[in-house]
Formats: structure tokens, C-alpha cells, sequence
């Protein structure tokens, strides 16, 4: 009989380790306070920050992670899971690639939803130092740290 509980409680431990995984990999790599970030009906959602309009007149002129010797990477969030993106605060696919998060150490800044509002983040896992990606009229921007 004792036998029998243990063998069951290691079944439900290792069910409930296997949830928690499963549910990890469907968040991925999000910063857990980004409220950009949903699960509906069993399904990821993004939301995506809006590129500002004044930005849209230098698309021509993004460039991908690796390709302008840019060391901060931008952590976006998307619909195709987490990308890093250079010198841009929001998701483009001429400035953004798949995140190597958690591949390499790297300075990183995290674009969240905070409270209906979208935010330039220092730390992942908690939020360290945040400000406003836009505020009166103007772009910010963060000194980043080792991420």
C-alpha cells in the first residue's frame, strides 16, 4: 500500500511539473508583468505596441539585431513569440528576429503593457527601472543593464 501512494504521488508530482512546463512554453520567455501577453481559450495573444506614425517614414532605415553593432537588444513580444529587435523599441520585421533569449547573456531593455500604458523595461522577471516609450509627444529611452 505504501508502495502504491508513493508510486502515485510521483505520477502527480511529475503531472503537475509537466503543466507547469506546458505552460511555461506557451508564455515562452515573456516578461511575466507584460500585460500584452494573454492566454484565451487555450491560445496565446499578443498585443503589439503601435509603431508611432512619426517612425514610420525611417523604416527604410531599420536594420536587423547583429547587422549594426548594436549591443542593447529590444525584447518584443509577438503573434511569432519573442523577438529582439535593433535600436527599436517596437516590433517590425525589417528591425526584428527570434530572440536568442536565454541562449545569450545580453543587455536588455522589455517592451510591456502596464496598466494600458506601453513601457521600456530593465529586468524580465520583475520590472527594475521602466518608462513610458512615449510620453508628452517624445520618444524615451532607458540606460539598459546586463539582462
Amino acid at each position: 500500500m505504501t508502495q502504491h501512494r508513493i508510486s502515485t504521488i510521483g505520477f502527480v508530482a511529475a503531472a503537475i511539473g509537466f503543466a507547469h512546463s506546458s505552460a511555461f512554453a506557451v508564455d515562452g520567455a515573456t516578461a511575466p508583468y507584460n500585460e500584452a501577453v494573454t492566454i484565451v481559450n487555450g491560445k496565446r495573444v499578443v498585443e503589439v505596441a503601435p509603431l508611432p506614425p512619426h517612425m514610420r517614414a525611417y523604416v527604410s532605415s531599420f536594420t536587423k539585431p547583429g547587422t549594426a553593432g548594436e549591443n542593447t537588444r529590444h525584447s518584443v513580444e509577438t503573434e511569432q513569440g519573442l523577438m529582439d529587435c535593433e535600436g527599436i523599441n517596437f516590433y517590425h520585421p525589417k528591425a526584428c528576429v527570434p530572440s536568442d533569449y536565454g541562449k545569450v547573456v545580453r543587455t536588455r531593455e522589455w517592451t510591456v503593457k502596464m496598466k494600458g500604458a506601453w513601457y521600456s523595461c530593465i529586468g524580465r522577471a520583475k520590472p527594475v527601472e521602466c518608462i513610458p516609450l512615449v510620453a508628452d509627444g517624445k520618444l524615451r529611452a532607458l540606460p539598459s543593464k546586463e539582462e
